[in-house]
């Protein structure tokens, strides 16, 4: 199997839950995984945390596992389902009422004329009135209204506060755990993502990268401050679509992408690549070229979601998003972001230099950072970065072309030397092939740069 350049994650639960379709996947073009904590408990979480270490094993890889907090949502708080029909009249609550909304915000900022959505806009409803702590709306299009689901007014954001007492806990269920990166839903600010990292250091966990969703209006707004702070930006399309006419998503996937590449920002695309696939086994025709557009973006990942967690064919729709990612790259034309400073500079050159050479880059990290340097100019082939441990191959995985290789906590100079041999041993480097070596002490602000010949 040809292993693509952006990379691809897929979300874990009940059809992906066991470690066989987890290195399944793996073997597909699975580069991370991802836990969303919106649903279960920390016993359904631990079963697939020790599933995924299990698969790791089981493929030999260092594959990345991102945590996705629920975030400050407004969800609804009846335990069975609700049906509505069209035209009907139903009363939201904040105790009590057909649908339970149990948070106050809610109805602090709730008018007569709003409009309601509910699980990604498949109920929508309008306003009639409100009264303190509860709402008489009509059912404009009509569905089940799902325990837990989601709950938007559009075009408002009720105040909220950055972290909720279960996020909290969270994270430090996370902090001990094989977690590479957590995703920070309904990310508005960027005091919102030093909290999570504050938190996280506490928890002696500053390893993990911490990657801002933006979903939301004040999200879009402040995407730079964000993208700024945060590890990584993740375009969340489900809930942008809750906030924003469909017609303008595309828009502002294209302006959040180019937002955080020039801040030399990783950047993953969410939701719905796949979404008939959680049926069928074979993607529609749209949804191929939904894939391949969001390749020439030249996105760092792709992130599946039902297709993998809940979907019939979880191993098929990786397979289907690589074979599609890989045809989309071939030719691609990538946008390099402009350097600025003296190490973008080095790593634009060296990705540069490796392409007129021809030749394989290999570089040793002890952070990542290095790696995620490089990552940002886009190399049009697979480069390797020798790490000293798992935590850091787990987190160099899901950048654009990276290809970890745990080597040790050693001189940078003998980290090259370790990674290089190791790939000959292995059959990646052979006799007649130019290697690009390469590493960057910010310590001692010494930047090395060897090519060599492989000989026999």
């Amino acid at each position: 199997m040809r292993r693509s350049l952006v990379k691809v994650i897929a979300t874990l639960g009940p059809s992906s839950s066991s470690s066989s379709v987890i290195a399944q996947m793996a073997r597909a073009g699975a580069d991370a995984f991802r836990i969303n904590m919106s649903h279960g408990d920390q016993s359904s979480w631990e079963s697939l945390v020790s599933t995924f270490v299990e698969a790791e094993g089981v493929v030999e890889q260092n594959l990345g596992l991102v945590a996705d907090l629920e975030g400050p949502r407004l969800r609804v708080g009846n335990a069975e389902p609700v049906r509505v029909q069209p035209g009907s009249t139903i009363t939201f609550a904040y105790s009590g009422g057909d649908v339970i909304v149990p948070y106050r915000e809610f109805f602090e900022v709730l008018s007569e004329g709003d409009v309601v959505l509910i699980g990604d806009g498949k109920v929508s409803l309008l306003t009639e009135s409100v009264e303190g702590l509860s709402a008489r709306l009509r059912v404009i299009q009509g569905d089940v209204i799902e325990p837990r689901k989601g709950v938007v007014i559009s075009g408002k954001e009720p105040e909220l506060p950055l972290i909720t007492a279960k996020d909290k806990a969270c994270l430090e269920y996370i902090a001990k755990r094989p977690f590479s990166h957590v995703m920070v839903s309904y990310a508005k600010s960027p005091e919102q993502i030093e909290l999570i990292k504050s938190i996280l250091r506490d928890y002696g966990r500053q390893d993990v990268k911490v990657l801002a969703k933006i979903e939301t209006p004040s999200g879009v707004r402040r995407v730079k401050d964000i993208a700024q702070v945060s590890d990584g930006v993740v375009v969340a399309r489900g809930d942008l679509g809750m906030h924003y006419s469909l017609e303008d998503i595309p828009i502002i996937q294209r302006d959040v992408v180019r937002a955080a590449r020039a801040l030399y920002k990783p950047v993953i695309l969410a939701t719905e690549f796949l979404s008939s696939m959680v049926e069928r086994p074979v993607p529609t025709r749209s949804e191929v070229v939904d894939i391949y557009e969001a390749v020439r973006l030249s996105v760092d990942a792709l992130l599946l979601t039902g297709e993998t967690a809940i979907g019939k064919h979880p191993v098929k729709a990786v397979q289907w998003m690589n074979r599609v990612i890989v045809k989309a790259q071939q030719g691609l034309s990538v946008e390099r972001p402009i350097a600025t400073t003296q190490i973008y500079r080095l790593a634009r050159g060296l990705v540069e230099l490796v392409e007129n050479l021809n030749a394989t880059l290999v570089v040793y990290s002890k952070t990542g950072r290095f790696a995620e340097r490089i990552a940002s100019f886009r190399p049009t082939k697979h480069y390797y970065v020798g790490v000293p441990n798992e935590k850091v191959a787990r987190t160099v995985r899901l950048l654009w072309a990276s290809e970890p290789v745990v080597v040790g906590d050693t001189s940078y100079e003998e980290g090259l030397m370790r990674t290089t041999k190791l790939l000959e041993d292995k059959g990646v480097l052979g006799p007649g092939d130019t290697v690009v070596e390469a590493a960057w002490s910010s310590e001692r602000g010494v930047y090395l740069v060897r090519i060599r010949n492989i000989v026999v």
